[in-house]
């Protein structure tokens, strides 16, 4: 549904098509007109700071900047995905080819703007929409065969005796940037969480015997060791591979330099790790893959893996997110954010309003 390209490397996917033919395969059969609005995705340019961006001239489309960064040494890594996003470029039509606009993507950061002021913290309830059609209510959208606590994970309890096939977890890592910005403004950014606080999560009681855990991790490698040698162990999970997520341009850019030392990188890391009494003969991810798209340009909107991962998994799995942020059919979604994204604000709302009252969402408010 995703995958517009797959080699022994690794793939491309669409996050925007994703969204869109899971919503528009439903509207087929419940003609609800929820459809996907797509201005968060429209990432033309790499983006360059505000505060750097000093002058863009509109007869030329160039953009100034105050100061340069010193040169950036390749290390294998980079140089593996240089040559992965060239070869797309060279052999595939999946990037566009039409003159950029260097508006520093003005467009999709306002719609990530709007989108934020238009939200609100939830309260803590939880809910599953256990029919095959798309429901919306509360100005929330549904898809079929979901099922969401929006609650801390903390309380990962309320899923009783439940086993998963796979846990995917997007932890709130610490962060020095996020740390600043929540100096500066309180209410951006988000409650950051330690390893020691990590560490306390039952992952252990809900995979199943060949349970496979995967990660979103930031590049510190702080986080990386410790995810590898202190929580992994602690899950009674092994570490089994690691892959990257490139994010690039409509036009098949780097959405960012790549930077010396601990600076900010157009990738992000995912790690895989498996219960370690598994059946030996079970495939696992193989080491060093890459995962390239264009990013959504809403704070970890993180794109789907679901598909790409089918080969490691059993058929018809059990999927568990933690840290979630949005719904997917057939999965168990679990976080304070679980519906952030799935707000209507994402959708243009042609039918939304007449739609409510259809609704056969089951909630249960304050269960804490």
């Amino acid at each position: 549904m995703s995958v517009l390209y797959s080699d022994d490397d690794g793939f491309f996917i669409s996050h925007q098509m994703f969204i869109s033919k899971l919503y528009d395969t439903i509207l087929s059969k419940t003609q609800n007109g929820v459809h996907l609005y797509e201005h968060f995705f429209h990432i033309n340019n790499p983006f360059v700071r505000d505060k750097q961006q000093v002058e863009t001239s509109a007869e030329t489309n160039v953009v100034k900047r105050k100061r340069k960064r010193p040169p950036f040494e390749e290390d294998e890594i980079s140089k593996k995905i240089k040559t992965f996003i060239s070869n797309l470029k060279s052999y595939t039509d999946i990037f566009s080819i039409s003159p950029k606009i260097l508006d520093n993507n003005i467009c999709a950061r306002h719609a990530s703007i709007k989108f934020y002021e238009s939200t609100s913290a939830l309260k803590t309830f939880y809910g599953q929409n256990p029919n095959p059609n798309l429901h919306t209510a509360n100005g929330y959208v549904f898809p079929p065969k979901c099922q969401f606590y929006c609650d801390n994970v903390f309380n990962m309890k309320n899923l009783g005796d439940e086993k998963y096939d796979m846990i995917l977890l997007d932890p709130p890592w610490t962060n020095k940037y996020i740390k600043r910005k929540k100096k500066i403004k309180r209410d951006e950014g988000y409650t950051m969480m330690d390893d020691q606080d990590l560490a306390q999560l039952p992952i252990n009681q809900f995979l199943t015997s060949n349970g496979l855990v995967c990660v979103w991790c930031t590049n510190s490698q702080n986080h990386i060791d410790s995810l590898k040698s202190v929580l992994f162990p602690i899950w009674n999970v092994k570490y089994v591979a690691c892959w990257y997520w490139i994010k690039v341009t409509e036009c098949g850019e780097f959405v960012c330099n790549f930077a010396p030392g601990t600076g900010k990188q157009p990738y992000e890391r995912i790690l895989f790790g498996r219960k370690i009494d598994c059946d030996t003969k079970i495939n696992n991810p193989e080491e060093n893959k890459f995962i390239a798209s264009i990013p959504s340009s809403v704070h970890s909107h993180k794109p789907p893996l679901s598909e790409i991962l089918i080969p490691y998994l059993p058929p018809r799995p059990k999927c568990l997110e933690l840290f979630a942020r949005y719904l997917l059919p057939n999965w168990t979604s679990y976080g304070l954010e679980a519906l952030k994204f799935q707000h209507q604000f994402l959708y243009e709302n042609s039918d939304l309003e007449n739609c409510n009252h259809k609704s056969n969402i089951k909630c249960n408010e304050n269960i804490m």
